[in-house]
């Protein structure tokens, strides 16, 4: 039994692996919020590699596209915006007017969350200097913090711990309520007709 083309619903088992997906998931974003990195396994490493590209992303062949501080925003911008990208495909309509996979779509929603909850913590973090970077010192040992560097740059430094406050708070917003509506969407029973569509399909 499977989901029709239509975009309706999951039916039976792949409904319930959906939902057993979104416990997960929050489980998950809850270490993620209590974690002095915003730390998840697996997702945090393809994170890192997402973020490095974003500043390789600025600065092709060694040259900095669109100026140092681009460069150096890329990473964490690149970062959020990377999931974001598959929420907006798979909300895109197809040509009969259903939305691709809504549920896959807030599950990119909590990534971006997680993401934004990453970047939330290496800003509040600019004064402060105290989380190792990738190159194993930390901000106070080496001058390739993002956010120190963008912050000071933009006469922001000493309100470091508000905008992440802030992005924090964005972040809680985003998965909280990506979480909820991925629920929703993996229990949400097909209209009748999708539902003897696929009913007729599995026969």
């Amino acid at each position: 039994m499977h989901a029709d083309s239509s975009g309706a619903a999951p039916t039976g088992w792949a409904r319930w692996a959906r939902a057993l997906l979104v416990l997960l998931l929050a489980w998950l974003a809850w270490g993620a919020f209590h974690d002095d990195y915003g730390s998840v396994p697996l997702v945090s490493e393809i994170d890192l590699a997402i973020h490095e590209f974003g500043h390789m992303l600025f600065m092709p062949f060694g040259v900095k596209f669109l100026g140092d501080t681009m460069m150096i925003l890329g990473g964490s911008l690149v970062q959020v915006a990377f999931p974001l990208l598959f929420v907006g495909y798979f909300l895109r309509r197809r040509d009969d007017g259903s939305r691709r996979d809504p549920f896959a779509a807030m599950v990119c929603l909590w990534w971006a969350a997680i993401n934004l909850l990453g970047v939330a913590i290496y800003c509040a973090d600019s004064r402060a200097g105290q989380l190792m970077l990738i190159t194993g010192q930390t901000g106070q040992e080496s001058d390739g913090h993002d956010w120190n560097n963008l912050l000071t740059r933009w006469g922001l430094l000493q309100h470091d711990t508000a905008i992440a406050a802030r992005m924090r708070a964005l972040a809680l917003m985003f998965c909280v309520g990506g979480l909820i509506a991925a629920g929703w969407f993996a229990l949400a029973s097909p209209p009748a007709a999708a539902a003897a569509a696929v009913a007729a399909d599995a026969e």
